[in-house]
């Protein structure tokens, strides 16, 4: 191996890129750049190191085992790097961060948690984009979000690169305070009226139990559907963080147990801005979080870190 190179932290950034979704496609859109490029940088890779970290086909793509044994030392490397710019740039912080939330945070006490970050930061704008989770990883993956905050059904395979869970919770069948379920007849769902994860998992939870269910209320917004459960036009299966005077679990033994989910920050790109912005939400976790919640230890008791 030739040592008359040093290993370009954009190259690794292009290589960790690819390991992490096996798709050149879908590596340039993460690093913002075009695939023709990503593919030079993995070229200039292998000669520097005179390895190959890639076995590429028409049909996939997959790590060597050269390419696996870089990874690890990749990602120390970009760390050390990010950890030298900390140290010596200047104390100001500024910049624009696309944050990403789940439609039942807006609910919670996290805009005030943001309201306190805009007085820390001044000049770092936030723009909050409010939507579905898998809208929102998709948007990640694609680069239109700097970070975001959602959500994850238990079990699950899924892992986000430098994710942090921010609490576990099992979901609630919510309902109107007063409202019963008539005897016999099927349980009104109040419902999102597009396919997504939160109405399948219902769904399946009703189906599996063998019990009958209609879809009384339907909307593509949790504001309206909101409305529809105060209504008394059914129940609906959600975070805790919905139940307030006029909202509350219903109790009834017919109907089945829920998952656990999980909420957890995920960052798109690691800034400055960015960093400070997902520390001041684990420092402040326990102000969003649900009562009931179950927070991480290491997020229980936050440390301070400078940004």
């Amino acid at each position: 191996m030739s040592r008359d190179h040093d290993l370009d932290p954009q190259l690794l950034r292009s290589f960790l890129a690819v390991a992490d979704t096996l798709h050149f496609t879908t590596a340039a859109h993460m690093r913002g750049v075009s695939q023709s490029t990503i593919s030079q940088h993995i070229n200039r890779l292998e000669k520097i190191l005179g390895r190959s970290l890639l076995e590429r086909s028409t049909k996939d793509t997959r790590l060597t085992e050269d390419g696996q044994m870089l990874v690890p030392h990749a990602k120390q490397i970009l760390a050390a790097c990010e950890a030298a710019f900390d140290e010596f740039e200047p104390d100001f912080l500024s910049g624009h961060i696309r944050f990403g939330v789940s439609d039942d945070l807006v609910l919670s006490h996290l805009p005030e948690v943001l309201r306190e970050f805009r007085s820390m930061y001044p000049s770092v704008h936030v723009s909050l984009v409010v939507g579905l989770s898998s809208e929102l990883n998709n948007r990640l993956q694609s680069g239109e979000l700097d970070v975001a905050c959602t959500k994850r059904f238990l079990p699950s395979s899924e892992v986000f690169e430098g994710e942090c869970v921010l609490w576990r919770e099992r979901l609630r069948w919510l309902g109107a305070r007063g409202f019963d379920l008539q005897e016999g007849m099927p349980v009104p769902l109040v419902a999102y009226e597009k396919e997504s994860l939160n109405r399948r998992r219902t769904i399946e939870a009703l189906n599996q139990a063998g019990l009958a269910w209609q879809l009384s209320f339907v909307s593509d917004h949790l504001s309206a559907l909101i409305a529809g459960v105060r209504a008394g036009y059914g129940v609906f299966m959600q975070s805790a963080l919905l139940i307030d005077d006029s909202i509350v679990p219903v109790e009834a033994s017919e109907l089945p147990p829920l998952p656990e989910l999980e909420f957890l920050l995920v960052p798109g790109r690691s800034t400055r801005a960015v960093r400070a912005l997902m520390r001041t939400l684990m420092e402040n976790v326990s102000r969003v979080a649900p009562q009931g919640g179950e927070i991480p230890a290491a997020l229980a008791t936050p440390q301070r870190a400078t940004a």
